[in-house]
């Protein structure tokens, strides 16, 4: 049984002491591909350094909270597109929630999401209480590849966002007790069309809840799709990895 986190941050600090067992226990869990995401420069450069030194994968993007302070030229993302680890653009989007200006957030969401499909690479998208304009820009760019990340709206969200051919991913969020509402968009949305994450550290899994999160929790999430769907843990596994293959892996597997 194999499964795919499309999202994660080992990169991220949390993970500096014992980054080799983390990734061992995915590994021993089936976690076979794991896709680490950069957020700015430094982040990017760990992620690249992680996704080779333990055959992952990158992708590279700047936070709208970031967008202030980082400028990143396009030469850098040119050579960065050409490492071959590198699968998506992300994550970028917006952030109505962060201080930082807003036509900012909106410049970089259109640079990136311009190279992404210059690059023809997927883009990780990030939206918070920013919906409208979200999917605003990214019609501007359809066609374009990607996927809507750690899904937290309704349904009628999950259809716009479908109509636009994108996928969407759900985090361990879904197994929280409260969280109902989540599950039921999960249970409307195909699951041709769905993908896992964990986005640790953050996020853990209902029963883990104070704990860093980490991508061999991706089961426990998986088992949650199966039991809301009515479908075998196999099916839910074997789907969501072609899922994540075919938009992440589809021209860089080697």
């Amino acid at each position: 049984m194999r499964f795919f986190d499309t999202h994660s941050h080992l990169n991220f600090p949390q993970f500096d002491a014992d980054l080799s067992e983390v990734i061992g226990r995915a590994k021993k869990n089936g976690v076979k591909e794991i896709v680490v995401v950069g957020t700015n420069r430094e982040t990017i450069s760990k992620a690249l350094k992680i996704a080779h030194q333990y055959c992952l994968w990158a992708s590279v993007g700047i936070h709208p909270s970031d967008a202030e302070k980082e400028r990143v030229e396009p030469r850098a993302f040119a050579e960065w597109l050409q490492n071959k680890r590198v699968v998506a653009i992300g994550e970028t989007g917006l952030d109505y929630a962060s201080p930082v200006n807003k036509q900012r957030q909106e410049e970089l969401f259109r640079f990136l999401l311009e190279k992404a499909k210059g690059a023809n690479l997927p883009a990780i998208i990030h939206s918070r209480e920013a919906t409208v304009q979200t999917l605003k820009i990214l019609k501007e760019f359809a066609p374009i590849k990607g996927v809507w990340h750690c899904f937290s709206g309704d349904e009628k969200l999950a259809k716009e966002i479908l109509d636009l051919g994108l996928f969407i991913s759900f985090t361990a969020n879904v197994t929280y007790q409260k969280n109902q509402h989540l599950r039921d968009v999960v249970n409307f949305i195909p699951l041709e069309s769905l993908l896992l994450e964990t986005d640790c550290p953050f996020l853990p899994p209902e029963g883990r809840r104070g704990q860093r999160n980490e991508p061999a929790f991706l089961v426990r999430l998986a088992w949650v799709v199966a039991e809301i769907k009515r479908e075998p843990l196999l099916r839910v596994a074997e789907q969501t990895f072609k899922n994540g293959t075919v938009l992440f892996l589809a021209s860089k597997k080697e």
